[in-house]
């Protein structure tokens, strides 16, 4: 207890209290009740420090630091629920984007993905998504959004993924026009690319292509599944160099920025053209 009268809190609330207490003596009774409101609320706040200070008094140092490490360890597991909280929400967030398209394909097998990062040397719009073979992902598969095909994965890891997007040439889609059944072979552009463009090449001259078309895949390669959504026709244009027709095709997403993705692992038929050709068998 002497050591709380020592205190600056106790003192400065005693040394108030004195002086307020002088002054009441000599205040005529106009000012006392003014006088009394003004004690009140000085030494309510006050008396109040004073108690909390008398309580932890009370408690020895070390019950205080076994309190301290208690509320340390609940606010960890506090945090970390909330951690796990969100992570969970935005997995099932992505799940619930490709709902509709899982519903209408039961025989997929879609992995949700995020971009992580951009190659920015990759003129083409390549990207690494956050799962790789821990998640069943393995080259070649196809990936795509809520609207259509994106790209193709091409290189992977035990935990992510390198996608090439139909913005590239390197990218070969077997393709068909659904309303004109025109055949063809989506590729990606350099002319194109930038502005978020591919195109729809290898039509026949007799072709009946329109702007407004929509572009599907035909599965005929057995790398991506037939009636993926590529895009819409923008324009039909000559080669003059090729001397072959082709139509620009805009994707129903901005590849450039697109960030959640799904990669389709499995799905009925996939690689079947391509292991009949290589097995000699039609």
């Amino acid at each position: 207890m002497k050591d709380f009268f020592k205190s600056n809190s106790v003192r400065i609330f005693l040394a108030t209290v004195f002086i307020l207490i002088v002054l009441s003596v000599f205040t005529n009774s106009i000012n006392q009740n003014l006088l009394s409101s003004t004690v009140n609320s000085v030494t309510y706040p006050l008396s109040k420090v004073t108690a909390a200070a008398t309580s932890d008094e009370d408690m020895s140092y070390s019950e205080l630091l076994s309190e301290y490490e208690k509320l340390k360890e609940e606010n960890a597991q506090l945090r970390s629920q909330l951690v796990n909280y969100y992570d969970t929400l935005t997995e099932n967030t992505r799940l619930w984007k490709f709902y509709d398209l899982k519903k209408e394909h039961p025989e997929y097998s879609l992995v949700p993905s995020v971009v992580l990062r951009r190659d920015a040397n990759n003129e083409f719009y390549s990207f690494t998504l956050d799962k790789g073979t821990t998640s069943d992902i393995a080259v070649g598969d196809p990936v795509v959004s809520d609207n259509g095909l994106i790209g193709w994965v091409s290189e992977t890891d035990l935990n992510t993924c390198k996608v090439v997007t139909i913005l590239s040439p390197q990218t070969s889609v077997g393709a068909t026009d659904n309303k004109s059944n025109d055949m063809g072979i989506v590729t990606g552009s350099a002319l194109y690319c930038d502005d978020n463009l591919t195109t729809f090449t290898k039509l026949s001259a007799s072709h009946k292509v329109k702007t407004g078309d929509i572009i599907t895949s035909t599965g005929v390669s057995g790398i991506y599944p037939k009636g993926l959504i590529i895009g819409e026709v923008t324009d039909v244009c000559y080669d003059t160099y090729n001397s072959t027709y082709y139509a620009v095709v805009k994707p129903y997403d901005d590849i450039t920025t697109i960030t959640d993705l799904a990669i389709i692992t499995d799905y009925t038929g996939q690689g079947e053209v391509l292991l009949n050709s290589n097995t000699g068998k039609q």
